[in-house]
């Protein structure tokens, strides 16, 4: 058993900073609470240089250094960042458990070899939490609570080799082993301070005197650290945002935080393996009120300017009509298609880039007006309705067999109005804007008498061969006496 462990310390000050990333380097603190009774709780190095300390009062932070940026612990943006933790731990290893806020664990075994060994497991975990704007520390161990000591205790990387658990463990005061104060307390009367010297004491006798918990942190003292894994289902549902000081009433503005939300989603899509296969954006309206925006993407995309233009244009049709005082973005995560590639035969157009090219091309012409249409199930031969743009993987051709002759109709939209000369009630001449020949043969009449408690439909149909070779759909509108070209056979 390996497991590894991503430790991101002081998450509401690295949460912050993923929101306003121009704050790096300067002296910067969150703070919780409210009145007399707020107090800090993460500060930045630069501010801590210059004494101001984490449970230090508002006024006594301020004191100390003048130009402290202060900021309110925003809930929604820590949450944010946690999950942003478990998405980049999620990048490493299928099998995550979070042990608290900015603490995951991961399944470790057979990693090894994909990442370079331990080392390089514990690189990839903090290459992916830089990928989500978190800086942390990693360590690499055989148990699940050794992992979580060496990655908090540890500087950057830690990795503890197979039979070294207790080597490592025995410089280590028993607190941080996660010994009770009365436990330690009572260690500490015996003369017992470290984890090599718990280590060192006999079994025999532990259990009575120390109870459970004795017995399970002299055998954690000793390497043996057989706990298993319990990993965590991760929801596909990502959500990014921030709470502003002022109100934002610019179009340009509000597209301003948009975008940085964006790329957050983004790459802990991309951690995931996702793509977006929707947006909602919530804005928290000033004096109150909400407005909910649904964005619809034609097709799974990780592309930023493409949801940018998206949201663009639906801010654009749909203004919030208030100032807004908070952004949220939530995005629905979408598999993308994978796609064997070819040893013969002509190279096929990646799923991926297909997909950006489509949801581009929504973005400029509109909802609604791209998609792949769906056959309705109605006696109109041209019903159709817009579904989502999903292609099929490409299959081999398939031949027709021999004799058999197959027709595509091609829609004319709108149809075109035409004129018919008749001859014994059939129509013997048609012309229509770039349509005009005599009728060589013909099938039909079928009459369609439909939807007479919605939108009342009645005309005959008709096939006609014109005297130029082409075949068309010719239909006369009986309620209006009107004919019409609905389209032409390929």
């Amino acid at each position: 058993m390996r497991f590894g462990c991503l430790f991101v310390p002081d998450l509401p000050l690295q949460a912050l900073l993923r929101v306003e990333p121009d704050l790096h380097g300067r002296p910067v603190a969150v703070a919780q609470g409210e009145g007399a009774s707020a107090r800090v709780v993460a500060v930045s190095v630069p501010a801590r240089t210059q004494g101001v300390l984490p449970g230090a009062r508002l006024k006594e932070a301020l004191a100390l250094c003048p130009d402290l940026v202060l900021r309110w612990d925003d809930e929604a943006v820590r949450e944010a960042a946690r999950e942003a933790a478990l998405d980049a731990a999620a990048a490493v290893s299928p099998r995550v458990e979070e042990v608290a806020p900015g603490l995951v664990l991961v399944d470790a075994r057979g990693l090894g070899k994909l990442h370079g060994g331990d080392r390089g497991l514990a690189s990839a975990l903090l290459a992916a939490a830089r990928r989500v704007g978190l800086e942390g520390k990693a360590g690499v161990a055989s148990g699940k609570r050794i992992a979580r000591i060496a990655a908090v205790r540890g500087e950057g990387i830690e990795v503890v080799p197979r039979g070294g658990e207790r080597a490592f463990l025995a410089p280590l005061p028993l607190a941080a082993l996660g010994a009770s104060p009365a436990l330690a307390e009572t260690l500490a009367r015996w003369g017992v301070g470290t984890a090599g010297a718990f280590a060192a004491l006999p079994e025999s006798g532990l259990a009575s005197r120390l109870g459970p918990e004795g017995v399970r942190l002299w055998r954690l003292c000793r390497g043996r650290d057989d706990e298993p894994i319990v990993p965590r289902e991760l929801p596909p549902i990502f959500e990014e945002g921030c709470d502003l000081d002022h109100e934002i009433v610019a179009m340009e503005g509000l597209l301003f935080l948009l975008r940085p939300a964006l790329e957050r989603l983004v790459e802990r899509l991309s951690c995931r393996g996702f793509s977006c296969g929707g947006l909602t954006m919530r804005l928290s309206l000033e004096p109150a009120g909400e407005a909910i925006l649904p964005v619809e993407v034609a097709a799974p995309t990780r592309d930023v300017p493409t949801l940018l233009a998206l949201c663009r244009s639906l801010l654009e049709r749909r203004p919030p009509g208030a100032p807004v005082r908070g952004l949220r973005v939530r995005a629905e995560a979408a598999g993308g298609r994978i796609e064997q590639l070819r040893l013969f035969g002509l190279p096929t157009v990646s799923p991926d880039r297909l997909a950006t090219v489509v949801a581009k091309v929504a973005a400029i012409v509109g909802d609604g007006r791209l998609g792949s249409p769906v056959p309705e199930d109605s006696h109109v031969h041209e019903a159709f309705a817009m579904g989502r743009f999903d292609p099929p993987p490409p299959t081999e051709e398939e031949t027709a067999p021999e004799g058999e002759r197959h027709l595509a109709l091609r829609l004319f939209r709108p149809p075109l109005p035409a004129e018919v000369r008749m001859a014994a009630g059939l129509p013997q001449a048609i012309s229509a804007r770039g349509v005009t020949g005599w009728v060589v043969s013909l099938a039909g009449p079928w009459r369609v008498d439909v939807g007479w408690h919605e939108r009342p439909l009645c005309r005959d149909g008709f096939d006609v061969e014109l005297s130029d070779g082409a075949v068309y759909r010719l239909a006369h509108d009986l309620s209006q006496d009107r004919w019409f070209l609905l389209g032409r056979y390929d």
